[in-house]
């Protein structure tokens, strides 16, 4: 789809600790040799600390890394092909969580637990209510959702920033992230070959959490890799949200080709998956132990159960003349 480029500038969004980024410039040196391409890479992280696990895991292998705040700072090129890649970074951006009323979209807040909120509703009831101070009680109880009122102007624009939140019924929730939305328009300005007149164009994956819906309440917080109460220990927890991939394709869709995203089982295996699971067995066929840890963590990768359908993955290119590579349905 991309022809020969002698130039191809490669783009990750949060890129943690570059395992992937590692894993990517490996195979892409191999065909850039014989493309005699050249690579650029492209980070976008704002850690000072991943910055410096970045630098010492892909300086060892002596790529020119350019990190970069926010993709604001990532302009079209007129003389590079990008190709970005998401890996589970959509999922931990900001999101608010709205309840349709009679009157309208509500927004769901966040309240002290021991404080009297009169302008306001409480929208769940504390497991256990404090039976001390508000100092003593653990963090988790000193905090509760409650609604506004009354519609408010965030919550009716979110509410109503997608046609298929108007057939939401009267009691549902929806969980809705306009800095995704934003984030992912800027990835079309960035792929589009007609945002800028003379832009190479790209192509993207996004991989993460969710599906081509929206969710109600897929929200939860993660704290030394197990999951925890939303308000445990603020400030100290990872959170995150299933991510809407139709609202992404909404944000993308006048400015560059996005499909409709697949489960990471479809994906990996219309990928070759199966032929380098057994490639990599038949290597590793004198170390029984070590085929055995492959072996499973493949099919971790591909479980229905597991990784295989609660990761999705959406394909994004400026070719409008390529066909998607994979049938537009999940595998049985």
């Amino acid at each position: 789809m991309a022809g020969r480029p002698s130039r191809i500038r490669l783009v990750e969004l949060g890129p943690g600790r570059a395992a992937l980024m590692a894993d990517m410039l490996r195979v892409i040196s191999q065909l850039t040799k014989a493309l005699k391409a050249e690579v650029q890479v492209h980070l976008v992280e704002t850690s000072p600390s991943m910055r410096m696990m970045q630098e010492k895991k892909l300086g060892e292998q002596g790529w020119d890394i350019q990190w970069h705040d926010s993709l604001d700072s990532i302009s079209p090129s007129s003389d590079a092909y990008t190709m970005l890649i998401a890996h589970e970074f959509f999922d931990a951006l900001p999101f608010h969580v709205l309840k349709r009323t009679e009157e309208g979209w509500h927004e769901v807040l966040i309240a002290s637990n021991s404080s009297t909120t009169p302008d306001t509703e409480s929208t769940t009831s504390p497991e256990t209510e404090p039976t001390s101070s508000e100092s003593s009680a653990p963090p988790y109880q000193r905090f509760k959702h409650v609604l506004t009122p009354a519609p408010t102007a965030i919550s009716t624009v979110l509410g109503n920033s997608s046609p298929r939140f108007r057939s939401l019924p009267v009691g549902s929730f929806l969980e809705v992230s306009p800095v995704s939305f934003k984030v992912a328009h800027k990835v079309a300005e960035l792929l589009s070959v007609r945002e800028t007149k003379g832009a190479l164009g790209g192509c993207g994956l996004i991989i993460d959490y969710g599906g081509d819906t929206f969710f109600d309440n897929s929200r939860r917080a993660f704290k030394d890799h197990e999951i925890v109460d939303l308000f445990y220990r603020p400030g100290e927890c990872d959170l995150t949200a299933n991510v809407d991939f139709a609202y992404l394709r909404e944000a993308m869709q006048e400015l560059v080709p996005a499909y409709k995203p697949l489960s990471q089982n479809h994906f990996l295996q219309a990928m070759g998956l199966k032929e380098r699971l057994s490639s990599l067995l038949k290597k590793n066929s004198g170390d029984s132990e070590r085929a055995k840890r492959i072996e499973d963590a493949a099919l971790r990768l591909v479980s229905p159960a597991g990784m295989g359908s609660q990761y999705s993955v959406m394909g994004i290119s400026s070719n409008e003349g390529a066909v998607y590579p994979f049938p537009q349905k999940e595998a049985e």
